[in-house]
């Protein structure tokens, strides 16, 4: 299997991309910078034209307006929810690639990965990313600061990983949607990063970042307040997924709620994204990936 990667003009803008979601973890000036720079890129390489830069002014707009709002004192509930859903809509409609001026750019063409397999592709796009890095950058920036703390959150999500791969990956086997079947490709190592940085960290800053936080910031009591949040988010995850079947979906909605629950335990992003991540990684690995032909 031949990979064609990286250094070439047309990949350009995603390790930008790539970098101003590292560049969350450094300085809003990185970030800022790095973005700035994706935009540029992708216009230079044809990965984004027309209204692209429009929309993703507009959304990084719509942050700074809902941010600003919920911070107003005194508060103003009102207003909040309607900034919230203005952004929640705009961004679901982002996040769902339903804007146009944004094309993919596939990496890997479709291979069959092991016997029985739907043919995989590894392609990637800026919108759910773009999302991902406003919703961290802007509205809710609360990222761990050190490699101890990373460290201790990580331990507190591995019960909450353990307990979601295990129910996940078993509902998928029960719904016929994938088999066990253990591989190694070299595939994987450009599977992970693009998994773990765009995939699973655009999905759970919406998803978790965005929804579960703010739901539970709203209402009260605080418990069942979070409760709500938590449901709430997993079945807006599940929807998202409408593109696969209806076991999917719900196998889907299954899954959010462990990611939701490793982000409701440590109330960082980062465990929700490891969990995430280790749950994609051991379907990738150890079961037909993605889905049975």
């Amino acid at each position: 299997m031949r990979i064609e990667l990286i250094l070439q003009s047309v990949y350009l803008p995603f390790l930008l991309l790539l970098t101003a979601v590292l560049g969350l973890w450094v300085h809003r000036a990185v970030w800022a910078t790095a973005l700035l720079a994706a935009v540029v890129a992708g216009y230079l390489t044809d990965a984004l034209h027309g209204l692209a830069a429009v929309w993703i002014a507009l959304l990084a707009a719509l942050a700074f307006v809902y941010q600003r709002v919920r911070a107003a004192l005194p508060p103003k509930p009102f207003s909040q929810a309607f900034a919230g859903l203005v952004f929640f809509v705009y961004a679901s409609a982002m996040g769902l690639a339903l804007l146009p001026g944004f094309d993919r750019v596939e990496l890997v063409a479709p291979v069959v990965l092991s016997a029985g397999a739907a043919p995989y592709a590894i392609a990637v796009g800026f919108p759910k990313v773009v999302l991902g890095i406003l919703i961290l950058g802007l509205i809710n920036p609360v990222l761990v600061r050190s490699w101890k703390e990373l460290a201790q959150l990580l331990a507190r999500a591995l019960p909450v990983f353990a307990v979601t791969a295990l129910v996940a990956v078993g509902a998928l086997l029960l719904t016929g949607y994938t088999s066990f079947a253990p591989k190694w490709t070299a595939l994987f190592l450009l599977f992970a990063p693009i998994n773990l940085f765009f995939t699973c960290f655009s999905e759970e800053a919406c998803f978790r970042g965005f929804v579960q936080e703010e739901l539970s910031r709203a209402g009260s009591p605080p418990a069942l307040a979070a409760g709500v949040a938590l449901t709430v988010g997993a079945i807006l995850f599940g929807l998202a997924h409408f593109a696969g079947s209806l076991d999917y979906m719900i196998v889907a909605f299954v899954a959010g709620l462990g990611y939701g629950w490793a982000y409701m335990r440590t109330r960082r992003i980062e465990a929700a994204i490891a969990v995430h991540f280790g749950v994609n990684a051991v379907h990738f690995l150890l079961f037909t990936y993605p889905r049975l032909a």
